[in-house]
């Protein structure tokens, strides 16, 4: 996570931090330290929502909670080979713009050394001849001095591009570590870990739980009519139907090729029936619309699963769960959605 502060902002944020941490009861260690710091930062935006969420519900900030938002939000993706190859891109740059530094100090360091030998030639110049011979060896090693600080203010200037593009990237390398690239949602690896915090805490503070499973109806057939293109057009709308029907503490993520998933907190199965209602007659009530030629290309629509957790049972069999329940909506003819018994 990149923060661009100030140092007396970035202590303002750090006393916010620990204040927070205090009102809430959360142990100040360096895992919870980190969360509260990017919640008073501010940044992401998801994090804000979500803590936001949990602190208008009144729920406590237990040991459970505080991992589950770090890892939902702040843990690192897993190393592979493109992260790390970007990370060693900004070591050799700041080496490189370290060097240049060093250079110019030093060169600044030789100039100085050759001006004052210059000095006392010239205070002991007795010829008119040697006085001038004097002043051009100095006039050379003036054109010598700029001409290398020139190249080397255009090295750094270089230097600070390519450590400007190399962090863009390793940033973008950090949301699709988190995030799907059509949709912007969470992606299957932060939805997986989500559910299993989500257990663990609706274990814990004995409060209701559930999931929602979608597949967006006949999928195949409109992309192959109307293009990839159209097709991810279609994919971001279901994602803006989807989050727009839940709350902020809700997760909702990218599940499959053409499936989407959330998970509610505190949430009963009358309750998550309504929200999936919500979901599915909130888009079929939509258009879709090419974007290029402005013309409808008509309805899509979403068959829905939805399952309450069980005390005691896994996150993979509430999946299942709601699965069963997603192929009963299919299998009852689509733009529906079933619960699960």
């Amino acid at each position: 996570m990149d923060f661009t502060e100030t140092p007396e902002q970035a202590l303002a944020t750090a006393r916010r931090a620990a204040d927070a941490m205090t009102l809430h009861g959360v142990v100040p260690h360096p895992r919870n330290y980190a969360l509260w710091y990017a919640y008073c930062a501010g940044v992401p935006p998801e994090l804000v929502r979500a803590v936001d969420a949990a602190v208008a519900a009144g729920r406590p900030f237990t040991e459970a909670r505080c991992a589950s938002f770090h890892a939902r939000f702040l843990a690192e993706p897993a190393a592979d080979p493109t992260w790390e190859a970007a990370s060693e891109s900004v070591r050799r740059s700041v080496l490189r713009a370290m060097e240049y530094v060093g250079a110019a100090h030093r060169g600044a360091s030789d100039y100085g050394r050759t001006i004052e030998e210059v000095s006392g030639r010239l205070d002991a110049a007795a010829e008119q001849d040697e006085f001038a011979l004097v002043l051009t060896q100095a006039a050379e090693e003036t054109r010598r001095f700029v001409s290398f600080n020139r190249a080397l203010e255009e090295n750094l200037a270089q230097s600070s591009r390519e450590i400007a593009e190399v962090r863009e990237h390793l940033e973008a390398l950090r949301r699709e570590g988190r995030t799907d690239a059509v949709t912007g949602l969470a992606n299957r690896r932060v939805f997986d870990i989500a559910l299993k915090e989500s257990v663990v805490l609706a274990e814990h503070d004995k409060r209701p739980l559930s999931v929602i499973v979608m597949d967006v109806d006949n999928f195949q057939t409109f992309r192959g009519s109307f293009g990839e293109r159209v097709g991810d057009q279609v994919l971001r709308l279901i994602g803006r139907s989807v989050t727009e029907a839940v709350r902020g503490q809700d997760t909702v993520a990218r599940y499959g090729e053409q499936s989407f998933a959330a998970i509610l907190p505190d949430t009963g199965l009358p309750q998550a029936e309504a929200t999936a209602e919500s979901i599915r007659v909130g888009l079929a009530a939509r258009s879709v619309v090419n974007r290029r030629t402005q013309t409808s290309l008509g309805q899509v629509t979403l068959s829905l699963g939805i399952a309450e957790w069980r005390s005691g049972e896994a996150p993979a069999d509430v999946i299942r769960r709601a699965g069963t329940a997603l192929h009963e909506a299919k299998a009852q003819g689509r733009n529906r959605a079933v619960a699960a018994s």
